[in-house]
């Protein structure tokens, strides 16, 4: 398939932002927002890398390994590849491509086939609470950030994101329908990916950031505290808590009332815990 088809495919195009009309001096001194940029370009633009796991588990399904190969994956490229360019022309200083060698050489390691749940079911389920995360998480960008261009790349990227969870959660529907997980492996398979999703990603992520922007000191757990401190008081104010308990619910099985009935305390036990 050429550049040219792909490019098709895409909801939107890293041609369609004018970098131009940036005003870098309106968000250059705003390290909080250039850490939180940086590190999350450096883990979309590695998806055609880290998604090969993922489509061979899915293999013999071609609907599946078209749509990840040709669209999802595409998708996620392109956002990280916006959010270089971004991050490049608000902050030339900072060398993005020796930053990001060297995150990826840590990072190579972590991708492993051993970290997706052994049913696809389930694994679905999983990456629908990845897609939770990320729509929540660039919503809650969009809601912080001021500057226009870069408002108007984060609302695309968190739309592909959104359309990502619905396409794992029809998959998802299409394939319990067959394995019958019910609400109990479900819960646990959202439990376990919660637990892990971000993680170890945004820390490595954030730590060749750091240590790339600042050389003339080591990295430090305690840089990586004070960032995460600073992310939830931010998500206090801007994280949509509801959307993410109501997209966490959605593909769960049970009884809408029960569903209904559990989304305010779940709202409520989302909103203590970023206050901690």
């Amino acid at each position: 398939m050429s550049e040219m088809e792909n490019s098709s495919r895409l909801r939107w195009r890293i041609e369609d932002i004018d970098f131009d009309l940036v005003d870098p001096e309106a968000v250059h001194d705003n390290e909080f927002l250039f850490h939180m940029l940086a590190s999350a370009s450096f883990v979309e633009i590695l998806a055609d890398k880290y998604s090969a796991n993922l489509i061979a588990h899915f293999g013999g399904n071609a609907e599946v390994t078209t749509w990840l190969k040709e669209s999802w994956q595409e998708e996620e490229v392109q956002h990280g590849r916006a959010l270089k360019a971004y991050v490049n022309k608000v902050w030339p200083e900072f060398d993005w491509d020796a930053a990001h060698a060297a995150f990826w050489q840590e990072y190579s390691s972590f991708c492993l086939v051993e970290q997706l749940e052994p049913q696809r079911a389930l694994e679905l389920m999983g990456r629908c609470v990845v897609e939770t995360g990320t729509t929540t998480m660039y919503r809650a960008i969009y809601n912080y950030v001021r500057e226009p261009v870069l408002r108007q790349m984060i609302g695309n990227i968190a739309a592909d994101e959104s359309a990502h969870y619905a396409h794992f959660r029809r998959y998802f529907s299409i394939y319990n329908a067959v394995e019958k997980h019910g609400f109990g492996a479900v819960a646990a398979a959202i439990w376990r990916r919660m637990r892990d999703i971000g993680g170890q990603d945004a820390y490595l992520a954030f730590k060749h950031v750091y240590a790339a922007r600042h050389p003339e000191r080591p990295f430090q757990e305690a840089d990586w505290q004070r960032y995460h401190k600073a992310v939830k008081v931010q998500s206090r104010r801007d994280y949509p808590h509801a959307v993410a308990v109501k997209m966490l619910l959605r593909p769960i099985p049970m009884f809408e009332p029960f569903r209904r009935l559990l989304e305010w305390p779940l709202l409520g036990v989302a909103k203590l815990v970023s206050l901690s």
